[in-house]
């Protein structure tokens, strides 16, 4: 496996991107607020799940990008799966975080400070890119023209991101501002049109509507077969009842085959 090497990049001058920078920073210093977090994010273990079982499908010997990676997310896991692994994050913390876990073996991940909107890669240069949770950081215009720019015709992008329309969700997103930027928002179905309109072929998994209902819930004993029965009914409501999809939590987008006419429409 070769690796791949950043082109030189221009300093950030964006405001917004710098504000995103500067959040993420500061939030992967301090690892309680993180974890206080993350009681509330065990309702998500189906889609994540779901997620890593979709990356780790044919990732053996492939060149990989990982946009927003974070103290590492899914690089090491890709990586050890036999995957080629970049990730990039606008987050000096998160690189350094991540370059600390590192270890000296053929195979481990490399890491990088980048503008996920200005991507300091050639034409064509991976086989596979994806994300958790980082296009709704993301100007659209900017980034879909970068990701299809940089992925091989024969490539595949995979996203998992939030939706923007469950009233409940918004409710407390609405009531914890300061766990999320001013700039980000979660996407809308407008967005996730845009967004398959700029591939020949797209796959759409919905998740977590009515399991939402097992929030309050985590701390008993039967916890995970209560969450797992309404993570079943979840899947049944959105594949009978597809305008429920729009409720759903989290949204994973498996993209192939970039269409470059819909592309250039973005820009």
């Amino acid at each position: 496996m070769h690796s791949i090497h950043p082109l030189p990049q221009q300093p950030m001058q964006d405001k917004r991107k710098a504000r995103e920078s500067q959040f993420h920073d500061e939030a992967f210093r301090n690892d309680d607020s993180r974890r206080q977090e993350s009681k509330f994010y065990a309702v998500v273990k189906a889609s994540w799940k779901g997620y890593e079982t979709v990356l780790a499908a044919d990732c053996q010997g492939r060149t990989v990008l990982e946009y927003g990676c974070g103290p590492g997310s899914y690089a090491f896991f890709l990586g050890q799966r036999g995957g080629s692994v970049t990730g990039i994050d606008l987050s000096q913390m998160a690189i350094e975080r991540a370059r600390k876990r590192l270890l000296s073996q053929a195979g481990a991940p490399q890491f990088c400070v980048m503008d996920a909107e200005r991507l300091g890669f050639k034409d064509a240069s991976f086989d596979m890119i994806c994300g958790r949770a980082i296009l709704h950081h993301l100007d659209l215009a900017a980034s879909l023209p970068e990701i299809t720019r940089v992925l091989r015709p024969g490539g595949r992008a995979v996203f998992l991101e939030p939706l923007g329309h469950n009233p409940a969700i918004n409710w407390y997103r609405n009531r914890t501002p300061g766990a999320r930027t001013v700039d980000e928002h979660p996407l809308l179905m407008h967005e996730i049109k845009a967004i398959q309109g700029c591939f020949a072929e797209s796959r759409l998994v919905y998740f977590h509507c009515l399991s939402l209902m097992t929030v309050p819930f985590r701390k008993l004993p039967a916890y995970k077969l209560l969450l797992r029965f309404f993570d079943v009914l979840d899947q049944v409501m959105f594949t009978v009842i597809p305008p429920t999809r729009r409720l759903a939590w989290t949204v994973m987008l498996e993209l192939s085959r970039p269409n470059e006419t819909a592309v250039a429409g973005c820009r």
